[in-house]
C-alpha cells in the first residue's frame, strides 16, 4: 500500500520516459552493430562492376604480363586491313615457294631464325603465347602470314631479344635456300625500311623458283617484324615478281597498329572471326 512519506514509484508519465528511453538504446546498439560489418538479415549490396573482365571479342581491359591467347588472336590482322580481295586461306602446301610464307623450311639454321623470329620461336627465348592466320587473293597468291607472339619478361625482354636477333640474322644470312614440297628457291636477303611508326625491322628475299606451278617466276618475299612493349607482330608477304612496298608497308602498319591497341586494352577493329570459324572455312588456316 502506497503511504505518503514512501519511496516514490514513477507514474504513467514517468513510465513512457524510461520505455522511450530504453527503445532509442536498443536502435543505437543495432545501429552499431550494422557498423561492424553485422548482418540484419538484408541483402548483401552488390559489388562495382568488374574493370578487368574481357570484351566479348575476348581482348582484355590492359594486359599485365604477356597477352593471352584470345588477347593474342585479337591482334593479328583481318581481311579488313587488307585491300578488296583478300581472304583467309590456308596456305600449308599451296604456296608458290611451297610452303606458307613464315613458315619455309631451309636446312640452314642461323637463316631459318628469320622465319621463326616471326612467330616467337627463336632459340633459347620462346614466345608464351603467340597466334597466327593466313591470307591470299588467288590461288597463285600474293599470299600473306600475319603472327602474334608475346613473351615473359621475368628472365628479360624477350620482344626485343627477338628483334635483335631479327636484324642479327638478316645480316649474316645474305643467302639462303629453302626446300618445300618440290619447290627449292635461291633467295637473295637484303634490309627492308618498314614506315610503321613503331620499333620494327624488315628483311626482303628475292629469287627464282624451281618445280612447283610457278617454276621459273621470280619471287619476292618481305618479312617485317614489329615489337609493342612484350609482343611482337610479324608479318611475311609472298608474291611473283618486284613485290610491292606499299602493300607491305600498309598490312605492317595494321599490325604494328592492332598491337598497341590491345596493349593499350583496346579492341581493335574489325574484330578476329572466332577460332572455331576458321576451323569450319574451307580456306582454313595454316595453324
Amino acid at each position: 500500500m502506497f503511504r505518503p512519506g514512501s519511496p516514490s514509484r514513477p507514474g504513467p508519465t514517468g513510465l513512457a520516459g524510461l520505455t522511450a528511453a530504453v527503445a532509442v538504446a536498443a536502435l543505437l546498439a543495432l545501429a552499431g552493430c550494422g557498423d561492424d560489418g553485422g548482418d540484419a538479415g538484408g541483402p548483401s549490396p552488390s559489388p562495382p562492376p568488374s574493370k578487368t573482365g574481357a570484351t566479348p571479342t575476348g581482348s582484355p581491359s590492359k594486359p599485365q604480363g604477356p597477352l593471352s591467347e584470345q588477347q593474342a588472336r585479337a591482334a593479328l590482322l583481318v581481311e579488313g586491313n587488307l585491300p578488296a580481295g583478300w581472304r583467309h586461306a590456308d596456305l600449308d602446301d599451296t604456296t608458290a615457294a611451297g610452303d606458307a610464307p613464315d613458315d619455309l623450311s631451309t636446312k640452314d639454321r642461323n637463316c631459318k631464325q628469320l622465319f621463326d623470329a616471326l612467330g616467337g620461336d627463336v632459340d633459347r627465348h620462346e614466345a608464351r603465347t603467340d597466334a597466327s592466320r593466313d591470307y591470299r587473293k588467288a590461288a597463285g597468291g600474293p599470299y600473306l602470314s600475319s603472327e602474334i607472339a608475346s613473351y615473359d619478361s621475368a628472365d628479360g625482354d624477350g620482344a626485343t631479344r627477338a628483334l635483335s636477333t631479327f636484324v642479327s640474322v638478316r645480316e649474316s644470312c645474305r643467302r639462303v635456300t629453302t626446300h618445300n614440297n618440290a619447290v627449292t628457291v635461291e633467295w637473295t636477303v637484303s634490309p627492308l625500311k618498314t614506315g610503321t611508326g613503331a620499333d620494327a625491322e624488315g628483311a626482303r628475299l628475292r629469287g627464282t623458283a624451281r618445280g612447283g606451278p610457278a617454276d621459273g617466276k621470280r619471287l619476292t618475299l618481305d618479312l617485317v617484324l614489329s615489337r609493342v612493349k612484350q609482343s611482337t607482330t610479324g608479318l611475311a608477304l609472298l608474291s611473283a615478281g618486284q613485290g610491292d612496298t606499299r602493300l607491305t608497308a600498309g598490312a605492317a602498319k595494321a599490325a604494328a597498329d592492332r598491337l598497341k591497341a590491345v596493349a593499350a586494352g583496346r579492341t581493335p577493329a574489325p574484330t578476329v572471326p572466332p577460332e572455331q570459324d576458321d576451323q569450319g572455312d574451307q580456306g582454313g588456316g595454316h595453324r
